[in-house]
């Protein structure tokens, strides 16, 4: 069944920094949009990285925050901050960073068909049919002719 957009899970991608997310232009919004979600920064008129403030984010109240598999921001950060609690993807605890293995997942990179997944997996766990260690598997084992370790599969599970 399709996913109307009023149920559609508003996601939060943030970067380099707690407050710097995607503009509308950039590749990142593809994926969340691909995997059910929607990107709340979508209407940002940059095709790069913006920056903007709390209240923003505040306004935004997403359900979801991503974090890039780059740069120092880590879940903590936000979850542990007195300022994010309002926010409800904090106060759910539905705060994660993006896996990496090779390259970054959020990229234009073969990669990101699996950051789809992933990012699916995050979204809708209920309903999600792909078996994400499957498709981690056969990916690496086709494309990279790798055979992945059980820490290697780890960086990718649901939190």
């Amino acid at each position: 069944d399709a996913i109307s957009e009023e149920e559609r899970v508003r996601v939060l991608f943030l970067g380099t920094t707690p407050t710097r997310t995607l503009g509308g232009g950039m590749y990142q919004n593809s994926i969340i949009e691909s995997a059910g979600g929607v990107s709340v920064s979508r209407g940002l008129p940059s095709s790069g990285w913006s920056d903007v403030n709390l209240e923003q984010i505040l306004l935004w109240d997403p359900e979801v925050i991503v974090i890039a598999p780059y740069g120092p921001v880590e879940p903590s950060t936000l979850m542990e901050h007195p300022d994010w609690q309002s926010v409800s993807a904090v106060a759910s605890g539905r705060v994660v960073r993006m896996p990496r293995l090779i390259a970054p997942i959020d990229t234009a990179v073969p990669e990101s068909l699996l950051g789809i997944v992933w990012m699916a997996s995050i979204l809708y766990p209920e309903i999600t049919s792909l078996d994400l260690v499957q498709e981690l598997t056969a990916f690496y084992e086709t494309y990279y002719d790798l055979t992945l370790t059980e820490e290697e599969i780890d960086l990718f599970s649901i939190p």
